[in-house]
C-alpha cells in the first residue's frame, strides 16, 4: 500500500513541477450576465445559506457583486418552509429550518421576474474513521500529505466531497470521490496539498481539518465538471453542469457532514 502511495505521489509531484507553454486565442466577445446560485443545507447547526451573484462581461472587474433583491425560499418534504433573510454580500440564510438526512429539500429563488428552482435529497452521513498525515520523500524535501479513511454505506451509489482546511483556511482544490469500485468498503483518499511556495507546504504544528460531505449524484457531477473546466486549457471552457433549473449557474446541495482534525507532527 505504501509503495503504491509513493508512486502516486511522486507522479503527481512530477506533473506539478513540469511546465509547458501554449498559445491560446481568447474570444473577448461579451456574454450576457447570468445569475450564480450556491445553496447549501446540511445536517449541522444552521443557519443554512444561499448566495446569489451575477457574472460580468470579460472587460469588467472579476469581483462578483451580491444580489440583494431576490426572494429565496427553502422547503422540505416534511412540510417545513422558510423565506430566507438577507444577510449581506448576496447571502440569504435560514433561521429555523433544520437539515435532516433522508429529507428532500426544494430551493426556489425569484429574481427580477425570473424563477430558479432545484431539489436535493440529503443522504445519510458516512462514518469518518480517520484523518492522518503521510510523509513522502520526493525529488527534494519530504512532502506531507493528508489522508482520510471512511466507511461506505453498502447497497447504495454514494458520492462524496472533501473540504480541506489548513490552519482554518480552506484549500482551493476540489476533492471528490465515489464508491463505484468499492461499494460498502473502506474508502481511502489522499488530499494532495501543493502550493507554488514551499513555505505553504504542510509542516509540523499545522492544524488540518477535513470535512467529509455525503452528496447527491447531481452535486458530484457539478464539482466533477467544475474541476474539468478548471484543468482544461480551452479558450472558451464549458460551464459546469448545474442542478438548478431556469438558466442560473451554480448548484444546490443538501448534504450530511462529518469532520475530523489532526495536528501535523
Amino acid at each position: 500500500m505504501h509503495y503504491i502511495k509513493q508512486l502516486c505521489i511522486t507522479a503527481v509531484v512530477g506533473v506539478l513541477l513540469t511546465a509547458c507553454e501554449k498559445v491560446i486565442e481568447v474570444d473577448l466577445n461579451s456574454a450576457s450576465p447570468r445569475y450564480v446560485i450556491e445553496g447549501i443545507v446540511t445536517d449541522g447547526t444552521g443557519p443554512h445559506q444561499v448566495r446569489i451573484t451575477q457574472t460580468k462581461n470579460f472587460d469588467e472587474s472579476n469581483t462578483f457583486d451580491g444580489i440583494d433583491f431576490a426572494e429565496v425560499i427553502i422547503s422540505d418534504n416534511a412540510g417545513n418552509s422558510e423565506i430566507l433573510a438577507y444577510a449581506g454580500d448576496g447571502i440569504y440564510q435560514t433561521s429555523t429550518l433544520e437539515g435532516v438526512p433522508g429529507r428532500i429539500y426544494a430551493l426556489r429563488a425569484s429574481i427580477d421576474g425570473e424563477t430558479f428552482t432545484s431539489v436535493s435529497a440529503m443522504p445519510e452521513p458516512a462514518v469518518f474513521d480517520s484523518l492522518y498525515i503521510e510523509t513522502f520523500t520526493t525529488f527534494r524535501d519530504p512532502v506531507k500529505i493528508p489522508y482520510i479513511s471512511y466507511s461506505d454505506t453498502p447497497g447504495l451509489k454514494n458520492y462524496y466531497r472533501h473540504i480541506l482546511y489548513i490552519n482554518g483556511l480552506r484549500a482551493p482544490s476540489i476533492y471528490i470521490n465515489t464508491d463505484e469500485r468499492n461499494d460498502g468498503g473502506q474508502l481511502e483518499r489522499a488530499l494532495p496539498y501543493f502550493r507554488g511556495n514551499e513555505e505553504d507546504r504542510l509542516k509540523a504544528g499545522d492544524v488540518v481539518t477535513v470535512e467529509l460531505q455525503t452528496i447527491e449524484r447531481a452535486v458530484y457531477d457539478y464539482f466533477f465538471s467544475l474541476d474539468q473546466t478548471i484543468e482544461q486549457d480551452a479558450a472558451t471552457p464549458a460551464n459546469p453542469v448545474s442542478n438548478i433549473t431556469g438558466g442560473a449557474l451554480g448548484y444546490f446541495s443538501a448534504h450530511s457532514v462529518q469532520s475530523n482534525t489532526v495536528v501535523v507532527e
